[in-house]
């Protein structure tokens, strides 16, 4: 057919066989390199997890007896025995600081994860330095109660008492 000599044969065979090579290598070797670099990405991450998980696992015990020690410097488990501690712990304040307790009222607990929170309305009467002194004391109690808010108004008539509603929390362990 074609009058080839045998230099243009060489070089179509060789442009053929770059061809062939150039394809089997786009559409095998390389598709075959990127999933086995993906393949070994998720096997080196799998393996920082696992290495990760392990040790975690080896620190279950001393993290188990870590919270269990908590329950015991918040207090017991039993909310009523808390509300009742909380509720001492407010009242001996108010007679180191002289603030006047009115009214005291425990509200509804609220769980928020591993502990609820219990919270108190305390309307107390007294003066500034007496309210100063009984937030003072209420933040750096043992019993670790926090003020959430407190309001503090004027009182009506010839007194110079002042009338202040606390809102004070306390976090216990469920």
């Amino acid at each position: 057919m074609y009058n080839i000599s045998n230099r243009e044969k060489i070089l179509l065979s060789i442009t053929i066989s770059f061809v062939i090579t150039a394809l089997f290598y786009n559409l095998i070797v390389e598709p075959l390199i990127s999933r086995w670099r993906a393949f070994n990405g998720q096997i080196e991450s799998k393996k920082a997890l696992l290495n990760k998980n392990k040790r975690l696992l080896a620190a279950y015990k001393i993290l188990e007896e870590e919270y269990i020690k908590y329950p015991v410097v918040l207090g017991g488990k039993n909310e009523e025995e808390e509300i009742a501690r909380a509720l001492g712990e407010i009242e001996n304040v108010s007679k180191k600081s002289s603030c006047y307790i009115v009214n005291l009222k425990p509200r509804a607990s609220k769980k928020i994860g591993n502990y609820k929170e219990i919270s108190f309305d305390v309307t107390t009467e007294g003066s500034i330095d007496e309210f100063t002194r009984f937030m003072y004391e209420v933040e750096t109690s043992k019993k670790m109660l926090r003020i959430r808010r407190f309001t503090i108004t004027s009182k009506t008539g010839p007194s110079a008492k002042l009338k202040c509603v606390f809102l004070i929390s306390k976090i216990i362990l469920s």
